[in-house]
Formats: structure tokens, sequence, C-alpha cells
């Protein structure tokens, strides 16, 4: 059995790379808000984002995680692209 410090230490390294994920992510939709920005494009888009919730609702229930749960982590993150695609572009 692991101890607690090898447990502390594997919560760790999933949250980095967590970080790095989301890191990945904000690169992604500065690229989608310069694509939006050359094409006018507003960057709100509500079906996407409607696709997206259902999305992570069939995704949370394959890793057998509370939908609500994902539903506010999505939240942020998608608010958090839709602030890097108005500043940033």
């Amino acid at each position: 059995m692991s101890s607690i410090e090898e447990l502390r230490a594997s919560i760790s390294e999933v949250d980095e790379q967590i970080i790095a994920l989301v890191a990945k992510r904000k690169e992604i939709a500065l690229a989608i808000g310069n694509y939006k920005k050359q094409r006018n494009l507003p960057v709100f888009d509500a079906e996407r984002e409607v696709l997206l919730h259902k999305f992570h609702d069939k995704i949370s229930e394959k890793y057998n995680l509370a939908p609500e749960f994902i539903a506010k982590l999505f939240e942020l993150l998608i608010e958090e692209s839709r602030k890097v695609q108005q500043n940033e572009c």
C-alpha cells in the first residue's frame, strides 16, 4: 500500500498534467479567437456551447463523475476561453 506522501505526490503529478492541459486549451482558444476575428465571427457561439455541455455530460458519465461538478468546471474553462478570445485576439 502506498504511503500518504506517495499518494500526495501522485495527486501533484496529476494536478500538473491538468494545468498543462488547461494551458494547451488556452492556446487553442487563442487560435480559435484569431480565426473568428479574421472572419468577423462572434466569440459566443450558443450552438457550440450546447454541444459542449452535452459532450461533457456524456464523458462525465463515462468516467463516473458527477455531471454537475463537470458542468461547473467547464463553465470556468469556457468563460476563460471567451476572455482569451475577446482580449488577446
